[in-house]
Formats: C-alpha cells, structure tokens, sequence
C-alpha cells in the first residue's frame, strides 16, 4: 500500500513539474492561483496541458519533459492545489471533496512546504524566474574550466551534502549525477575526449545503499546508470566507502579498478572478495593485517596486483577531515560556556 501510495505521488510530482517546465518554456498557460476559473471546454482534466493561443499542440507533445529545463515552483504548487485538486462543476472550477483532496494532494503540498520553509536548503527551494542562472553558468559550477594562462591546469570541484537531511540529499545527489551524465551525452566524441569527468561518491554506502531506501532511489538510479554506461561517455565513477558491504551489488561490481585499504569485518571482506578478479579473491585475506596506509591495488588500473603503500602528505596538502583525538581532547580543558554559546548560535542560526 505505501509503494503504491509512494508511486502516484511521484506521478502527480511528475504532472505538476512536466506542466512547470512547458509554462517556462512559454507553451501553456500559467496555473491558477485560486479556484472558481473557467473550466475548460474540451471534456479533458483540468490539469491536462492546452496550449497557449499563438502556439501549436505538436509543440507540446514533441516537449522532452526529461531534459534539464527551469520551472517555478509557485507553478507546481498552484497546478497540485487549483488544477490537479480541482473538478469541473458547470462552467467553473472548484475545490474537490476535502476528503479526496487530503487523501491525494495535502501530504505533498505539506512536505514542499515544510522543505520550502527549512533554512538548510533555501539555494534549493527558491523560486526560478527569468534572471535565475542559466543552465551553461550551472555547469560550470561543476565542470573543470580551462584557467586564464594556463590550459592545462585542472581543479577539483567538492559538493558538501553531508549537512542535508537524507530526503533532500538523495535528490540532490541523484540530480547532479543525472545532470553531469546528460551532460556528457550531448557533448561531441572531441568534447568529450577534451572534458573527461570522474565523479567521486565518498560515503557511497550512503548514497547507493544495498537495501531500499525511498530518499536514494533517485541518486541510486543515476549513479547506476553512470556506472553502467559512463565510461563511453567519458564520465567516470570512483565509489569510497567504509562499508563496502553496504554498498548497491549492482554499482559495485561494475567497478574495474579497487584501492582496498585494511578490513576487519568478515563481512565486508567477503563482499569484495566476489567482486575481485577470478583468482585474486584469496588477497583478502590480508586485509585485515594491512598496516596503517597500505592497501591492496588490483584491477584495469593496476599493471599487476599488488601491497602498495600510500605516500604522506605534508601538513599543508593533508585534507581538514582528520578524525578527532579523544585521549588529547579528553585531556584538555573542552570547551568554555561562551564556546558553547557560540557553536548553539550557528545550529539555531
């Protein structure tokens, strides 16, 4: 019953949104904003889209809904409530049975309110209008740009989602992960060999999990598809995980190349021993007596398998994510109550 109810609110999700995108796109009209309009004439549902005077109804069913194109989301709030919630009574429109309504349309109207009104994600939830970034300056946030003087050098673009509650972060990461796939897939063969991608998944168990989570099925599917089909494309997928047991069967065994850093979990072990290489398995067994930085590299990647050991790094190229020091933390004084105050502020703020 959940997965039925889950599916067609993604369908009216999907209606609302296809018919957002076509009134940007200057097809339809816009929803209305309160129920007692005219209703329409042709016999169709109220929320079925027409097109605009001036504009061909080939235009509307040759729209690729799929495609990254803008919406307002005032648009799809107002399609949900005063057309999808709406029935046709005489001339006008009206509100359906507050029953039915409650039933199919309140939890979402509730949810893309209250994910309207969460402070974390206001980048997300602001309305589009036409002076919004275009899609080329969106892109660029993402894709390594040739730098003034010298073309040759590269950088690296971090996304940090781990903040976000898992409804909005799955999505997110699921959108990014379709939009650098489609991306690729309208670049040229030239275009592609001069922008090469690789998307790096750290906490991938997160992301691609190895169970049914309802807030991950979308980044599930687009990192799926990047790991099935990216390499033609020239896009890449690195998955980083401290649990590669929990990490999607299906993403994981597309993997060519492993980096296996020491294992304890038996588990986690056996995981990747089906994945490896035909008669490379056995190397798990040393996995759980690797010393610190040394790592088992086999693979596409590696010319033959190998104990390699990973190089330092000084002080200023180490990354700021170290894990805390408990006996030297413990040791100290912690933190003063002004401290405290202020580290209150920024989770109140």
């Amino acid at each position: 019953m959940n997965k039925r109810k889950g599916n067609r609110s993604n369908f009216l999700i999907y209606k609302a949104l296809t018919y957002a995108r076509l009134v940007a796109a200057e097809l339809v009209n816009s929803s209305p904003t309160s129920y007692g309009g005219a209703a329409p004439t042709d016999g169709g549902n109220p929320d079925d889209p027409r097109p605009k005077a001036g504009v061909q109804a080939q235009a509307i069913v040759e729209f690729d809904r799929d495609k990254p194109r803008p919406f307002s989301l005032d648009e799809l709030v107002n399609h949900i409530t005063y057309l999808q919630g709406a029935r046709a009574k005489g001339a006008v429109l009206e509100r359906i049975p507050d029953g039915e309504f409650t039933k199919n349309y309140k939890s979402i109207l509730d949810k893309l309110a209250i994910l309207r009104r969460d402070p974390r994600i206001h980048f997300l939830m602001a309305n589009w209008d036409a002076d919004a970034p275009t899609l080329s300056k969106i892109l660029g946030q993402f894709i390594s740009e040739a730098q003034a003087g010298d073309e040759n050098k590269k950088d690296i673009r971090i996304l940090d989602i781990s903040g976000l509650p898992n409804e909005v972060a799955g999505p997110l990461a699921g959108m990014l992960a379709r939009l650098l796939f489609q991306y690729k897939l309208y670049q040229t063969s030239g275009e592609r060999k001069k922008d090469p991608i690789l998307l790096v998944c750290e906490e991938a168990h997160r992301y691609v999990p190895d169970r049914g989570e309802a807030e991950y099925a979308t980044a599930q599917i687009a990192i799926r598809r990047i790991a099935r089909e990216g390499r033609k494309y020239g896009i890449g997928l690195m998955l980083v995980s401290q649990r590669p047991a929990d990490v999607e069967s299906t993403v994981i065994s597309q993997c060519g190349t492993w980096l296996v850093l020491r294992l304890t979990n038996q588990a986690d072990q056996q995981h990747v021993a089906r994945f490896l290489p035909d008669g490379l398995s056995g190397m798990t067994k040393a996995l759980p007596n690797l010393a610190q930085q040394e790592a088992i590299f086999v693979g596409e990647g590696a010319s033959l398998p190998a104990r390699v050991r990973i190089r330092n790094l000084t002080s200023e190229q180490l990354p700021r994510s170290q894990s805390a020091k408990f006996a030297e933390g413990w040791a100290g004084l912690g933190l003063s109550n002004a401290e405290l105050d202020v580290v209150a502020g920024r989770m109140v703020g």
